[in-house]
């Protein structure tokens, strides 16, 4: 699986050099007059970036926007120190979501231990347009609140978020299809932004803003688990490793590819932080997974490879089977050891590595169990019992399947556990008299040959028996 990226190093990439003015990390900028045209690239979050300014009293920024084409834009300061290196980042705003017309919004950057310069980040998602004009910053005074009467009307609308707080537009109907999971209590606050609907083969990312508000912390863990229809069917986690100050937000994301086989549904997504030395926080939220057309036309071809695959075993199933009972019990392990690792890299190609990463498991303990059974096989033949040891080497998969639950989850291990029951349990059926009356003849004497061509055989607690050369058939 991918590694968690933390955003501030994409950031401290951008603001090596001392700004004199907007710069875009995944955007390209453009000036008509006084106002700034900036279009996201690619997708994912594209940032644009304003100059840098001194920080020694609170700051505001203020500025008019407008959005064409977005699946959300938001804004946050960043504060930097007197190198002009990325320290930290605060008062994360959603703007909007879409195509919306202009906004005046105003954002308040107060002044923090440290940090000696501060600077506007716009955050595009995906290839949208922003326009920004009447960009400016001043010294934030807090302004006396007229007195209010019933003819009042605002002219126009404005925001302003202190520090952690966001405009309550996040609900509005324009902001639908970005989700935002909040945890805060007297510890640590988290807040966590991703889409709610997505495509197989789009890039799903979850950006966390992490604010430590006691003490110190260097160590986060941060722990994904996704469930389909009530079934993990993926997890994965990762610790942060971050100074995480008193009062210091710190800003994170991890992106990660939808494979192309991803069926369509609804996925729960349980996001599980814990600070170290203090106990877990849990938040989940749901997500949609829509086909395309891109998806139907794989799925085409997937039941199609899947067909062509199907006959040519039809074809060949009696020389399969005639080569597949000739294999001594370590054979037939390493046999499905093989089919594992090409599926593996199907699934790989696939996109989907987890998932491939899970079977290469399966294959670890295929080959395992199948070279230990080869090993027995050469040192002690007397031992070689197909019936027993194919039975015992299913249950030790199982085994082994299970104690690795964590990554597969434990339906594997049951499912070959039943298996290997049923297999036992058929191999302790009694055999017919005749199978049980031939296993009890344990040495043939030849003692001659007639004028006929019949030979006399002599067996052990039989009576003697003429058997034809040619046919091999009782006399």
């Amino acid at each position: 699986m991918k590694k968690l990226i933390p955003l501030m190093f994409i950031m401290l990439f951008t603001f090596a050099l001392a700004q004199a003015e907007w710069q875009g990390n995944g955007v390209n900028i453009e000036y008509n007059d006084t106002i700034l045209k900036a279009t996201g690239m690619k997708e994912g979050f594209n940032t644009l970036i304003s100059p840098l300014t001194p920080t020694n009293t609170t700051l505001r920024y203020s500025f008019l926007i407008k959005g064409e084409n977005t699946n959300g834009v938001l804004a946050e300061i960043a504060y930097f120190d007197e190198n002009g290196t990325f320290i930290f980042a605060k008062n994360v705003t959603l703007i909007g979501n879409g195509t919306f017309d202009w906004k005046n919004v105003s954002i308040v950057a107060l002044p923090f231990e440290n940090a000696r310069f501060a600077s506007l980040v716009i955050i595009i998602n995906g290839t949208g347009t922003v326009y920004v004009d009447k960009f400016s910053v001043s010294e934030f005074e807090s302004p006396k609140a007229p007195p209010k009467t019933q003819t009042e009307t605002p002219e126009e609308t404005e925001t302003t978020t202190a520090p952690q707080e966001f405009k309550k537009e996040t609900v509005s109907n324009e902001t639908e299809n970005l989700q935002r999971l909040l945890i805060d209590d007297e510890n640590i606050r988290v807040e966590i932004f991703l889409k709610s609907t997505y495509s197989p083969g789009d890039t799903i990312r979850a950006d966390f803003y992490i604010t430590n508000k006691k003490g110190f912390i260097d160590e986060v863990d941060i722990k994904l688990d996704v469930y389909y229809f009530g079934i993990k069917v993926f997890s994965y986690e990762h610790p942060s490793w971050r100074e995480y100050s008193e009062g210091k937000t710190i800003h994170i994301f991890h992106e990660a590819k939808l494979p192309m086989i991803t069926p369509p549904g609804k996925y729960v997504l349980r996001f599980y932080i814990t600070p170290v030395g203090r106990e877990t926080k849990e938040v989940s939220a749901t997500i949609t997974v829509k086909p395309s057309a891109v998806w139907f036309l794989f799925v085409i071809a997937l039941i199609t490879i899947f067909y062509g695959v199907a006959f040519l075993i039809k074809r060949y199933w009696k020389r399969i089977v005639r080569i597949y009972r000739e294999f001594s019990v370590g054979q037939r392990f390493v046999f499905f050891a093989i089919i594992g690792l090409i599926t593996a890299a199907v699934i790989l190609a696939l996109g989907a590595e987890s998932y491939a990463n899970n079977v290469a498991i399966v294959v670890y303990c295929l080959l395992v169990i199948g070279v230990l059974n080869e090993w027995i096989e050469y040192l002690e033949p007397r031992w070689d019992r197909k019936d027993i040891w194919e039975t015992t080497s299913i249950f030790l998969l199982a085994l082994l399947m299970w104690l690795s639950k964590d990554t597969l989850t434990v339906y594997p291990a049951v499912v070959v556990f039943v298996l290997a029951a049923v297999d036992g349990i058929t191999k302790l059926r009694p055999k017919d008299k005749e199978s049980r009356r031939n296993r009890g003849i344990e040495e043939i004497e030849i003692i001659g040959e007639t004028e006929e061509g019949f030979i006399i055989l002599k067996t052990k607690g039989e009576k003697d028996k003429k058997v034809h050369k040619g046919s091999n058939e009782e006399a």
